[in-house]
């Protein structure tokens, strides 16, 4: 190395960063903190205390049968054991999984390029159901994040034949079979890809006995391994076994055939509709075979996952996260070329004289427009119609005021469409168009996660179609009053005798965790010492003059919405009816 180079690679603090390094790392910091902000302030719902609860018990070494996810069983089971257990650690395991899931793109941007990989990074970060699920004691995304992991170094070991890569794809695909039955519906979709690749010749058989020896080997000791604790709990093996054939029993028919598309158009508009828009220029895009049959596995993903959400019975919101991973991929993909291509077509005099102004001019309309459907949907009116009813000397009829917006709608779209074709000609009208679309839908890509994951300390809002079942904050207000009585009662907080109903909702038995005298029972009796009791809030008073207070556990959502009443829900989110559950604290008269 001659002195030149030496002095300057002592001048440059960091020669390994580069800008494309430094932007993944910005992208999961800020992932980071979207999945791990406030992570404990809502309380578990139903599901999460169960699975939170199974690992607690083998914590303490209390029986219980459940394990639910193998993956998060184990891994709960250890964070309780070193941090305690708390809503925090119940949800670490999917946020640290949901941000590891951002930089993963990076492996693959030969495939999708360097602008493609990091934008499919960047719908990551801000998809609402990604984030959604990353802040949930859930195993679905655990399992689509390896599973994707799985993909993407097996892919790497296809191109490289370098072994490592095939063992970082065996201990991935293993995590993914402990962590959710959803894995195998990306497992059949690859299966499919493998068999027809193999018959069109796609795939070359290749000498890699040993390889795939060891990567085999590998893979059973993880599932081994992990799922049964290091030999502590055999029960685990069975549990991802039974990880199969519930996915199995999901796939009878069921109704509602419309609900992915229901939940990737409200909630992740960019990977659907960017994603379908690359599906069909793969088409027209030349490429080699390697890249084509990297696409081709893809959209096998993607057909075959929405076939069988589309068909299959097990309608679970948290499903919806393995459609996004592929979509916001070829989505990724397809925005990263168009953005080389414009960059390269794009004249920096004529941009700002012409392109930027008119941008900004359809921005504002955009902006004006939403804020009159908001005015719509708040008030039931708009006073663009009472002016213009006014002016025209008519009486203003019910249905005046929609079809004022619907005309309104109508001129704005001419009325951009002529300005930018007039002003920049078709062939960059197209890139402004583009980047409307893509300017619109990220604003509300970012609207949606915000009204989704952070409500403002009202919980989780139950009539979100992502939320399948939201626990109440008022549980919250459980917790305190039970150590209120503690207090009062026993002069401790924690040891108050209470006999609570092990029937009731799960979120009861998590909440009085940490109660030392707390005994669950199928049928509830008093015994001389009982201080307190917790009841189904329809049940009668354990016994005369008991005070009672009933507290909401855990709200779902009811009903379909009325077309009618679709607008407003998707402004405010205050719409729809919802069923709660509820449970009475009974605690005995003051002496």
């Amino acid at each position: 190395m001659s002195e030149f180079t030496r002095a300057n690679s002592r001048a440059i603090p960091l020669p390994g960063l580069t800008v494309e390094i430094a932007l993944y790392g910005a992208l999961v910091l800020i992932g980071l903190g979207a999945r791990v902000a406030a992570l404990g302030d809502a309380p578990l719902n139903a599901e999460e205390a169960r699975q939170a609860l199974a690992a607690l018990n083998f914590a303490r070494g209390t029986p219980d049968a459940f394990t639910g996810s193998p993956l998060l069983f184990a891994g709960n089971t250890l964070l309780f054991l070193l941090f305690g257990a708390n809503e925090t650690t119940a949800r670490l395991l999917p946020a640290l999984f949901g941000t590891a899931l951002i930089a993963l793109p990076a492996l693959l941007r030969r495939e999708l390029g360097r602008p493609g990989a990091l934008i499919a990074s960047a719908l990551f970060v801000f998809s609402p159901s990604l984030v959604l699920f990353a802040r949930t004691a859930h195993g679905t995304l655990i399992a689509v994040t390896c599973a994707f992991a799985a993909f993407a170094f097996g892919w790497r070991y296809l191109n490289e034949r370098v072994p490592r890569e095939l063992n970082f794809a065996a201990l991935c695909a293993a995590l993914a079979v402990l962590a959710a039955r959803e894995v195998w519906t990306i497992a059949l979709a690859f299966a499919v890809f493998a068999v027809l690749a193999r018959a069109l010749g796609l795939l070359a058989p290749q000498d890699a006995k040993l390889d795939m020896r060891n990567a085999l080997l590998l893979f059973v000791g993880i599932v081994v391994s992990v799922a049964t604790l290091f030999l502590f709990r055999r029960e685990g093996l069975g549990a991802t076994f039974d990880l199969l054939g519930t996915w199995l029993e999901g796939l009878t028919p069921g109704l509602a055939f419309y609900d992915p598309l229901r939940l990737l158009v409200i909630y992740d508009p960019i990977p659907l509709f960017l994603g379908v828009a690359g599906l069909i220029a793969l088409g027209f895009v030349a490429m080699d075979e390697h890249a084509r049959a990297f696409f081709n596995a893809l959209a096998l993903w993607i057909i075959v996952a929405f076939v069988l959400y589309s068909l299959g019975a097990d309608k679970h919101p948290a499903r919806v996260s393995v459609l996004v991973v592929p979509l916001a991929l070829i989505a990724g993909w397809y925005v990263g070329g168009w953005l080389e291509r414009a960059v390269q077509e794009t004249d920096r005099e004529f941009f700002l004289a012409q392109e930027l102004p008119v941008f900004f001019f359809a921005c504002v309309i955009g902006g004006f427009l939403y804020l009159l459907l908001a005015e719509f949907v708040t008030r039931g009116s708009i006073l663009a119609a009472s002016v213009l009813a006014a002016l025209l000397g008519i009486e203003r009829a019910p249905e005046f005021d929609g079809q004022v917006i619907v005309v309104l709608l109508l001129l704005s779209v001419v009325a951009i469409v002529f300005l930018t074709l007039a002003t920049v000609g078709v062939q960059r009208a197209r890139v402004i168009g583009l980047a409307l679309v893509l300017s619109g839908l990220s604003l509300w890509t970012v609207r949606q996660t915000a009204f989704v994951n952070f409500p403002g300390g009202i919980g989780l809002n139950p009539r979100e179609y992502l939320i399948a079942r939201a626990a109440s904050p008022n549980v919250r207000d459980l917790e305190r009053d039970v150590r209120d009585a503690g207090r009062w009662r026993a002069n401790d907080a924690t040891t108050l005798a209470l006999v609570a109903d092990e029937t009731l909702n799960p979120i009861v038995a998590w909440t009085v965790r940490d109660f030392r005298n707390v005994r669950l029972m199928a049928r509830p009796t008093l015994a001389p010492d009982t201080q307190a009791v917790l009841l189904a809030a329809r049940a009668p008073a354990p016994a005369r003059n008991w005070i009672g207070q009933t507290y909401t556990l855990e709200a779902t959502r009811a009903t379909s919405l009325q077309p009618s009443a679709f607008l407003r829900w998707l402004f405010f989110r205050d719409t729809g009816g919802i069923e709660i559950s509820d449970a009475t604290l009974w605690l005995p008269p003051p002496q």
